[in-house]
């Protein structure tokens, strides 16, 4: 009986989705489908009306074509009157599309406020709310770095304008929530990217859709990195020593059993420079004391660096770059010892800790910058002729260039860097009398590497 009941109910369901669904739909949606790639938009626009009217779940390419569709006739309406009517029914194509398409992962709500913000259509208000309901229901697909900004942006200016009540806290817990979300996508980005630099580096060959996900990993990368950029030059007036330092100093005794807010409260002042304030280590001090983490332990070698003690400093930043899992973190606090801890002190040490930074982020460019750095500054330590040692730049040259080639946004700094270096080395001239033409050359030095000299 219950087999019987079952096989009617789909037969039902069926003949409903029959009825609910006219007939010709399919027809619909293929000539929809032809005019709105061929760019027939004001022919495609009937068939979208009625897809979107009787055949609204047909399939999710109504609502990607009829995204250009419907921008087509956004950009060419000939009054503002008109430009609005199809920017909101742009928004409900949007909402649409969730509707019958659930969990489609396009970010349409995003999308939704985009569309206003970009035509320059309702209120900032209005952008706002569409974009906070958005971050706080669907944050997984609040990806735009454009919109990340936008939804910044209004509400600092909300802030500054004495509107809602917003108090600078609020603004600051704004600005971590919003860069931890940055850091999270960067991070999947920069993760992927890795990958693809680690097989390069095995010598294997990328396929022709691994280099076009190289070139969009980098294009997102240094979007983000705008982002952050962005939202820092933004809240640079607000969140100065001066202002956060009785800020903070006020809510400690209240707060010093918040791990959450000593967190942000010490990543806060280590942002802004404010590390050297007595403030810096008691928070430090409170939250490793209170929740021992990674960030706990960097920032109580942060701490002792300030105070010159450099060996509790080495060993909290060890600490701190053991615990990190994140691969990202991690090599930021490898850097971190590298040039802070040895530098050119002790370039054999600091180079050890940049090449752990760059095993654990391949695609640091500065860190190899950093390294060619060591080596142009050892001209004078290794070599026993002055063309040997001069040969120096050209392995300084070398690590440079590698910058610019896991790094796009640095590119252009590695080439002019590297041609520096290659301009202090032997001469074609030098390399002639020498006749050392193709020939190796070993730094018997902390370097103990070699380099060949370019063939006449």
């Amino acid at each position: 009986m219950k087999t019987k009941l079952t096989f009617l109910i789909v037969i039902l369901f069926g003949f409903y989705n029959s009825i609910a669904q006219p007939a010709d739909c399919g027809d619909k949606l293929s000539i929809f489908v032809e005019l709105a790639k061929s760019k027939n938009f004001t022919e495609a626009y009937e068939h979208l009306n009625y897809l979107r009217k009787d055949c609204p779940a047909q399939h999710a390419a109504i609502y990607v074509l009829g995204e250009s569709t419907l921008n087509y006739f956004i950009d060419n309406s000939k009054t503002p009157a008109d430009k609005e009517k199809h920017v909101r029914d742009l928004m409900k194509l949007f909402e649409e599309y969730d509707q019958h398409f659930p969990g489609n992962g396009k970010g349409n709500s995003v999308k939704r406020g985009l569309a206003l913000f970009d035509n320059n259509i309702g209120t900032p208000n209005e952008v706002f709310q569409i974009l906070d309901k958005s971050f706080k229901t669907d944050k997984a697909n609040f990806s735009n770095p454009k919109a990340l900004l936008l939804y910044f942006q209004i509400f600092v200016d909300d802030y500054e304008a004495g509107n809602k009540g917003i108090q600078l806290q609020e603004v600051f817990d704004m600005y971590d929530v919003i860069s931890d979300k940055l850091e999270e996508e960067a991070k999947v980005l920069s993760d992927a990217k890795d990958e693809l630099i680690q097989k390069q580096e095995l010598g294997e060959a990328l396929s022709t859709k691994e280099q076009k996900d190289f070139s969009r990993y980098e294009i997102n990368l240094e979007a983000f990195e705008t982002v952050g950029t962005s939202m820092d030059a933004k809240i640079e007036l607000l969140a100065t020593c001066d202002r956060l330092i009785p800020f903070f100093s006020k809510s400690f005794e209240e707060k010093k059993g918040d791990a959450e807010w000593l967190r942000r409260a010490a990543q806060r002042l280590d942002r802004k420079n404010c590390s050297t304030d007595p403030l810096f280590a008691k928070i430090s001090d409170a939250l490793h004391l209170l929740n021992p983490t990674a960030e706990s332990a960097y920032n109580l070698g942060v701490s002792f660096y300030n105070k010159k003690n450099t060996a509790k400093a080495l060993e909290y930043f060890n600490q701190a770059a053991e615990l990190h899992t994140d691969k990202n973190k991690k090599a930021n606090v490898y850097y971190t010892i590298a040039t802070n801890i040895y530098g050119n002190g002790n370039k054999s040490q600091a180079r050890a800790y940049a090449e752990k930074a760059l095993a654990a982020r391949p695609s640091m460019g500065r860190a190899y910058l950093f390294i060619a750095q060591l080596y142009a500054n050892s001209v004078n330590d290794c070599g026993v002729t002055p063309f040997e040692k001069r040969a120096v730049n050209w392995l300084a040259a070398q690590t440079a260039r590698r910058a610019g080639q896991v790094d796009s946004s640095l590119k252009a700094t590695a080439d002019q860097t590297a041609a520096t270096y290659e301009q202090r080395a032997p001469s074609r001239q030098d390399i002639f009398q020498e006749n050392m033409a193709g020939q190796s050359i070993s730094f018997k030095c902390w370097i103990g590497k070699s380099v060949t000299v370019p063939s006449l």
